[in-house]
């Protein structure tokens, strides 16, 4: 073979190659392609998706607490105007409770100084029991001996009580009595009245008769009750000297 012919055949090889080559590279290409997209941007999608889908759960979660907070916020404000309501309700009644104790000691003081002569005395007492204003009389210093009549006496003691309660408004007014020991009353009183609790009655009922009649206290204020030998007031009136006997006049306030 000439050397123009082994020229000839060379140049064709590389020719031949070379077209190879070009054929080979958009393969190649293709190839590294479907390699980045296996091995990078497939990844990276999945990735961007997960992110999305997070987010949105993310989001939805922050709705939820949202809601949740709202609703809690809610029941706190529903929960704090509860007890600023009880609160208020409290002050409310610790201020009357302050006011009506108040009014009590001044009525106690005016009674006191009404009765300051008998209290003196040891004729007549001046407390203040379970909130209200309590005077204790001796049955002898109010009732006509052996009698369910008020005597003069009496009747002035019950007036300057009267007078005293006259002008707090229509505070209601119990008149109370205690019988002392039953052998130290009379046949005549013991005859009409056989147990201590008929007496202490009809002895309550003249005093609440003579506070109306005499005192012009309204009788719908008035209420009467016995007590017989019982005495409901009396770790109030602890130190005072009065005999068991008496008639007890309370004013609620």
């Amino acid at each position: 073979m000439s050397t123009a012919d082994e020229v000839g055949a060379s140049n064709s090889a590389g020719s031949s190659g070379f077209r190879r080559w070009v054929r080979l590279v958009p393969a190649l290409l293709l190839v590294a392609s479907a390699t980045f997209v296996a091995a990078y941007y497939v990844p990276l999608r999945r990735a961007h998706l997960l992110l999305i889908e997070e987010q949105r759960r993310s989001n939805q979660r922050g709705k939820d607490l949202e809601q949740t907070l709202s609703q809690v916020r809610g029941e706190l404000q529903q929960k704090t105007a509860q007890v600023e309501k009880v609160e208020a309700e409290r002050r409310q009644t610790e201020d009357a409770k302050k006011s009506g104790l108040a009014r009590v000691e001044q009525l106690k003081t005016e009674l006191a100084g009404k009765l300051d002569k008998q209290i003196k005395k040891g004729t007549a007492a001046v407390a203040v029991a379970d909130g209200q204003a309590l005077v204790a009389l001796p049955e002898t210093a109010v009732f006509l001996a052996h009698k369910l009549d008020v005597s003069p006496q009496g009747r002035a003691l019950l007036c300057h009580v009267a007078g005293a309660v006259a002008a707090i408004g229509q505070a209601p007014i119990r008149v109370g009595a205690v019988s002392g020991p039953p052998d130290l009353e009379s046949p005549v009183l013991q005859s009409g009245y056989p147990t201590p609790w008929a007496l202490s009655a009809a002895r309550a009922a003249s005093v609440a008769q003579t506070l109306q009649d005499a005192c012009s206290l309204p009788g719908a204020r008035l209420s009467a009750v016995g007590h017989a030998e019982h005495d409901p007031a009396g770790a109030a009136l602890g130190e005072s000297k009065l005999p068991a006997g008496r008639v007890e006049i309370s004013i609620a306030l």
